[in-house]
């Protein structure tokens, strides 16, 4: 496995444990659906949708799908007084769509930005896994071309 992939799945998975850490992942899937691709040095992190929301939060306006809402609901164990879930699930949703949920310039922006946190964790880590990467890359390097100057 190169250096870069060792990077990005360290990423991954210090991601993963802040969600699990902070209840931040009621289902599993926004976890679930973190993957990265490298091209070159750069590692590019994907996922589901929800991660964007989850780490800047919604502006009001466009309100969630009401079966996202729904699901979590059901995930976290929320349950409607009147019985009603599609009701409760549809009153969140709605609430969210007229004021929002924190985003990133909203005074309880602690909330979100679990990449952001993690980074602050582990970036350290990170660079160090990538340095010895990158120093065994042009040691292998230098080593090949000293291999052909020695052969010509």
């Amino acid at each position: 496995m190169a250096w870069q992939d060792k990077v990005a799945q360290e990423l991954i998975n210090s991601i993963r444990a802040t969600l699990a850490s902070e209840n931040r992942n009621a289902s599993g899937k926004t976890s679930d659906s973190l993957s990265y691709v490298v091209e070159g040095n750069e590692i590019q992190i994907w996922g589901l949708e929800t991660f964007f929301y989850t780490e800047q939060g919604r502006a009001a306006g466009t309100p969630p799908p009401v079966g996202a809402i729904l699901q979590w609901t059901i995930d976290k164990g929320i349950r409607a007084d009147d019985g009603n879930q599609l009701g409760l699930a549809f009153a969140i949703r709605t609430k969210i769509g007229q004021e929002g949920s924190p985003t990133s310039g909203s005074p309880n922006r602690g909330r979100m930005q679990p990449l952001e946190r993690t980074l602050d964790s582990v970036l350290p880590r990170l660079i160090d896994m990538a340095a010895e990467g990158m120093a065994q890359d042009i040691g292998a390097d230098v080593f090949n071309m000293v291999q052909k100057l020695e052969t010509a």
